[in-house]
């Protein structure tokens, strides 16, 4: 009959086996743990864990073997080994673990767990760190490579916790590919570099970054430094950043051996002490303010910026009207007008947020640069060859042929012409010893002058504060710079001042008695 079953002697066996109790065989519970001992009755009750993207699990007798199970109940043997590598995420070189894939578990086979632990050692030998080299595989040149990869993108070795500025990253980039490198330099650089030197009865041959970093000798070094010695600022920055090389290089690890450039002088520095005279200073001042002004605003104004306020070039390029909304965009810049800047008799400011050290700083913003700011955005409203530069929050914008204006800020490259322009004008273009024609007044110098200038009027403390230093002493050695005028003094009577010092004291005992 449909829909009826009829029960048979084996129906009822079935039946009533389903209907037993379970045994404590069946009774044993699925396995999720991470560590557990691997045999082959273990893993049959592994299960997979949802949500984990690797699903590893790992043994608790033998080290270096662990299994990964998939959702499809596939279980894999892995051999896996902690190794030394740079770590993207934390910028810093940093232990990590490798694995390398055996083969799937599978029961009563030749690839169970007895299999498994049996040849766990021969695959973990055969890890080894693809980011690391023998000490004999070392150069130079791999290091410096290295550090511009990974040392760079990290932190300084002065303070772990700050990043390489962008413009020094690009300096440092820059200088290493020139001159140790020599990549992207002249075929003159390149010969004058590379060229074999004679130097105490020995001939060196090769260039630094050829060889092994660990037989980089003191003479080698010292043969270099001869060969440069025409050009002994050179020399120091190569020796300067390939120090940085090494230093960062035993920090994490790569090498093991000593700085060689800490045994090795450097060129003495040469100290450029130079100002703008008076007399110049204040004639270039009336010049940015008045009728020029109006033929190249921009330029008249950093000029300007940098004589009422001694910014550094790249605090003054990279300022804008209004502070930043977004933390990308303060990135990109230098500082900001800090509101109510341009209100009548008021105090108006200038922020800077990340200076050279590091300091947040404000400047009082002088009268004259304060008109002349107002001016100029007045120009860019009303004149129609400038206001191209409101589509920019910078003050100083890139041209607007450039490929990323107006996102970005003008730069020194841009001021070249308009600077030995202003240089011949005011007979400031001179030959150097070498015959060729510089410029007398730079960004550099418009500095100096602003220093020399408050250090006369309210002394050196107060000029080291304005120019931002963190030492008076630097102040003192490398920008203030005092007139010949101020050699024309009188010593003070010695025989008054004996005087009163032994009136000084007889008041004393008297006071005393």
């Amino acid at each position: 009959m449909k829909g009826v079953t009829i029960m048979t002697e084996e129906t009822n066996k079935v039946v009533a086996a389903v209907a037993a109790p379970k045994t404590k065989r069946m009774a044993r519970e699925p396995i999720f743990k991470t560590r557990f001992s691997f045999t082959d009755a273990n893993m049959v009750r592994v299960k997979y864990r949802n949500g984990v993207a690797k699903d590893r699990r790992y043994d608790t007798k033998i080290k270096g073997l662990c299994v990964e199970v998939k959702s499809t109940e596939t279980i894999t043997f892995y051999a896996y080994k902690s190794v030394h590598m740079y770590n993207k995420k934390q910028n810093k070189w940093a232990p990590n673990v490798i694995y390398r894939k055996m083969f799937h578990w599978a029961k009563n086979t030749g690839y169970n767990c007895e299999a498994a632990r049996e040849k766990v050692s021969e695959y973990v030998s055969q890890i080894k760190d693809s980011k690391s080299k023998a000490d004999s595989e070392i150069t130079v040149e791999y290091l410096v490579r290295k550090f511009i990869k990974t040392g760079l993108n990290g932190f300084t070795l002065k303070d772990d916790s700050r990043k390489y500025k962008d413009e020094v990253k690009k300096r440092y980039i820059g200088n290493l590919m020139r001159y140790v490198l020599y990549e992207g330099c002249t075929d003159q650089t390149r010969k004058k570099h590379t060229a074999p030197i004679e130097y105490q009865n020995t001939i060196y041959s090769k260039p630094l970054k050829d060889y092994v970093a660990s037989e980089l000798t003191d003479d080698a070094i010292k043969a270099h430094k001869f060969k440069l010695n025409d050009t002994p600022q050179v020399y120091n920055t190569v020796a300067t950043l390939l120090s940085v090389v090494y230093n960062w290089a035993k920090m994490n690890k790569l090498y093991k051996g000593d700085n060689p450039f800490v045994f090795v002088k450097r060129y003495p520095k040469v100290k450029l002490k130079s100002k703008l005279p008076d007399d110049v200073r204040d004639k270039i001042k009336d010049y940015c303010e008045g009728k020029a002004f109006d033929y190249n605003a921009h330029f008249l104004t950093i000029i300007a910026t940098v004589l009422y306020t001694g910014f550094r070039g790249n605090e003054i390029y990279g300022l804008r009207w209004t502070e930043p909304k977004t933390e990308d965009e303060k990135q990109k810049c230098s500082g900001w007008l800090l509101s109510g800047w341009d209100t009548p008799n008021e105090k108006g400011y200038l922020f800077l947020w990340d200076p050279k050290n590091r300091k947040e700083f404000k400047a009082y913003l002088r009268t004259p640069l304060k008109n002349l700011l107002i001016r100029l955005r007045k120009k860019l409203y009303n004149d129609s060859k400038v206001s191209w530069a409101l589509n920019s929050d910078y003050i100083f914008p890139k041209s607007r042929w450039s490929a990323n204006y107006p996102k970005e800020h003008t730069d020194s490259y841009a001021q070249t012409y308009s600077l030995r322009k202003l240089n011949e004008d005011f007979g400031l273009r001179v030959e150097n010893s070498k015959g060729r024609l510089k410029n007398t007044f730079t960004i550099k110098i418009g500095r100096k002058t602003f220093g020399s200038e408050v250090a006369a009027e309210k002394g050196v403390e107060v000029a080291s504060r304005a120019l931002n230093h963190s030492d008076t002493q630097v102040t003192r050695d490398h920008y203030i710079v005092p007139e010949d005028s101020d050699l024309d003094f009188e010593f003070e009577n010695k025989k008054t001042n004996v005087e009163n010092i032994e009136k000084h004291r007889f008041e004393k005992r008297e006071k005393v008695k």
